[in-house]
């Protein structure tokens, strides 16, 4: 389970013998033992499930339970020490609260059915009762003692009047608070502008519904298109940040030099204090802007030919995502798999609240409550580490799944007699590589789980004098913050590097971490400008949605009030799905640079060692190889590339 870089660990190909490397072929099983562990993690969760169910506490969550600890529509069973427990309240399901505005410290019983309608008296009370044989008082109260009973939160009848209720999730609850609402919504109504947004957007609703569609089907043509004018983008953005770094740098020379002149010209020589400050701070400033144009302007010269391969990234995730459409639907099963787990888990996290051991709170009324121990809190801390873990386990896996689809494509001869590429990658990570992506994610867990730990205390102490310590909570929280992003980062190249090669994961780690460390300015390059295109791409689908939402709504709905409504929620709604699909695209892009820079290292061009490339990469490589050898004065091998010089142009 220890990190280590030997390459030949798990079924991993030596890096050594490369004439023998076979991507996506000869693997076996990789981190078996932190797939154990997983394993027997995920036992652990099953284990807690079925504890809270055998105690008790699923049917205390779902029917809920008096204040005797007896379970509604249960035939409960007498516990030591307590006569009113072991109490037959079959039929009657749902809980009542004597007080139900002051419902902790309410007595609750269980009833057949809850008020039908407001009881102001206890005569009432009793004709209930007539009417639907509900007895609303404590169990132990006669009927025939009704009106001379006393009325309290703490029983034996409830406190006057008794409101209408109506049963939501097996307890009673007042038919006056959907009233409330209403009311909450009236008053928002009362609010002019909202109330006018409010009408916009009803008005505009069909308009909005097709909208959504269409944002749908533009991300998806945005994404396919996206390879086409991305070297036009990139153009754009040198020529822009250029001219933008020589127009500031210019305009701090001018007032600068408008500054001197100013002085130059004061009366008998004058000079004022502050005019002369302000004189050196723009000396200064235009000194600062002119390094730093000169640096911006010398790495776009440097990165012009990482740039280049930034383009013909673009071009390879394009034509990989119109051979394999079907990766833009993983983010749903991803995202349908998550909602199932969420629910499982909150459901399981409200048993464990209701679980612990019986304690008798007042011996006089018999009331008891469900201590908490310290085996449940246990439990806890391993359900909610459980919530984490399990979460980044899914995601790795889709990570997983999308990277080997990816990799299957690159490296296939023949990539139109490709069969079901998503379908061998999530076979070949349930067969081999599970283990992977429960170490990788657990990884994440240890700085995901801890930041947030920290960030509650954090919040707690908001309100603290100790200055000191909410900078150092803060300055934990930035820290590990942007550790997990780091973490993040390397995982999806980890897995990456485990669907090419199969080897370990703190072996593909370890490449990973190698293969970014001897291409910086690649994956610089990578980084921000690709980053920075998709993210015009995302603003492109929003703004293009945005602008057909406010042509319609002008042209369909011209009593509208307030046209920033309709169009702002769709502009919102079309970023998100943009993001959606994008994401895909940009994991596209990650894995086929893994994938060219693993080909780049191993083959060269040579019969027997042949380029899984495209011709276009191809060319990049064959181009900055040969200026290498032009630079040393060397004569490469006929049709291929030497050794030396491709290790040399991974490291440029």
């Amino acid at each position: 389970m220890g990190c280590c870089c030997d390459s030949g660990s798990n079924g991993g190909t030596p890096r050594e013998t490369m004439q023998q490397w076979e991507p996506l072929k000869k693997r076996g099983c990789t981190d078996v033992v932190p797939l154990v562990i997983f394993l027997a993690f995920f036992v652990g969760m099953i284990i807690i499930t079925t504890y809270s169910v055998i105690s008790g506490a699923a049917d205390r969550l779902i029917y809920g339970f008096d204040s005797y600890g007896n379970i509604c529509n249960k035939e409960n069973k007498p516990l030591l020490n307590h006569s009113k427990s072991g109490l037959d309240l079959r039929g009657k399901t749902n809980i009542f609260f004597m007080d139900v505005k002051d419902a902790d410290k309410s007595l609750e019983i269980c009833v057949e059915k809850c008020p039908d309608d407001q009881l102001k008296t206890m005569q009432e009370v009793a004709k209930f009762y007539e009417r639907t044989g509900v007895e609303l008082c404590d169990y132990f109260t006669d009927v025939d003692n009704y009106q001379s009973s006393a009325t309290s939160k703490s029983g034996p009848c409830p406190v006057l009047p008794v409101p209408e209720s109506s049963p939501v999730l097996f307890r009673c609850l007042p038919d006056y608070l959907p009233e409330f609402f209403v009311y909450m919504v009236s008053q928002l109504n009362n609010i002019p502008i909202l109330n006018m947004m409010l009408a916009d957007l009803y008005m505009t609703r069909h308009t909005i519904m097709l909208l959504c569609l269409v944002a749908f089907v533009h991300s998806i043509i945005t994404v396919l298109l996206i390879r086409f004018w991305a070297s036009i983008v990139v153009i754009i953005i040198n020529v822009v940040l250029s001219l933008a770094a020589l127009g500031v740098t210019g305009i701090m020379w001018w007032m600068y030099a408008s500054s001197e002149h100013q002085l130059t010209l004061q009366p008998l020589n004058v000079t004022l204090r502050v005019e002369e400050e302000n004189k050196q701070a723009f000396f200064w400033y235009s000194i600062i802007a002119t390094v730093g144009s000169v640096i911006l302007i010398l790495l776009i010269l440097v990165m012009r030919k990482r740039v280049q391969l930034v383009v013909e990234l673009f071009y390879e995730a394009g034509k990989c995502l119109t051979t394999i459409p079907s990766l833009f639907l993983q983010p749903v099963w991803t995202f349908l798999m998550l909602i199932i787990f969420w629910s499982a888990w909150l459901v399981i996290f409200g048993c464990l609240a209701t679980a612990g051991d019986m304690k008798v709170i007042d011996e006089e009324k018999g009331w008891v409550k469900f201590e908490r121990t310290h085996t449940i809190t246990y439990m806890w801390w391993f359900h909610l580490v459980g919530l984490f873990w399990i979460t980044e386990f899914i995601l790795a896996c889709q990570q997983m799944v999308i990277a080997g689809a990816v990799a299957e494509w690159f490296f296939a001869r023949k990539k139109s007699e490709l069969d079901h590429p998503i379908l061998v990658s999530m076979n070949r990570l349930i067969a081999n590589h599970l283990g992977s992506c429960a170490f990788g994610s657990f990884f994440i867990v240890l700085v995901a789980l801890p930041r947030y730990i920290l960030m509650y205390i954090y919040r707690q102490c908001k309100d603290s004098e100790n200055v000191v310590a909410k900078i150092i909570l803060k300055c934990c929280i930035c820290c590990m913050w942007i550790l997990e992003k780091l973490l993040r980062y390397l995982n999806y190249n980890a897995y990456s590097l485990v669907a090419i090669n199969g080897t370990n994961f703190c072996t593909s780690a370890c490449d990973a971490i190698s293969t970014i460390v001897s291409s910086p300015l690649r994956v610089a390059a990578i980084n921000s400008i690709g980053s920075f295109v998709l993210f015009l791409g995302k603003l492109l689908v929003a703004v293009t949605v945005a602008g057909i939402c406010g042509v319609l709504v002008l042209k369909d709905h011209k009593q509208i009030n307030f046209i920033a409504a309709p169009v702002g929620v769709v502009f919102i709604f079309s970023f998100l799905v943009a993001s959606c699909f994008l994401t895909v695209y940009e994991m596209c892009i990650d894995t086929i640079f893994l994938c060219f820079c693993e080909d780049s290292r191993v083959n060269d061009g040579t019969p027997g060692r042949e380029y899984f490339m495209s011709t276009s990469l191809m060319n990049f490589v064959r181009k900055g190889t040969r200026h290498l050898n032009k630079l040393e004065g060397k004569v490469p091998p006929p049709g291929g590339v030497s050794g030396e010089s491709m290790e040399m142009l991974n490291r440029a």
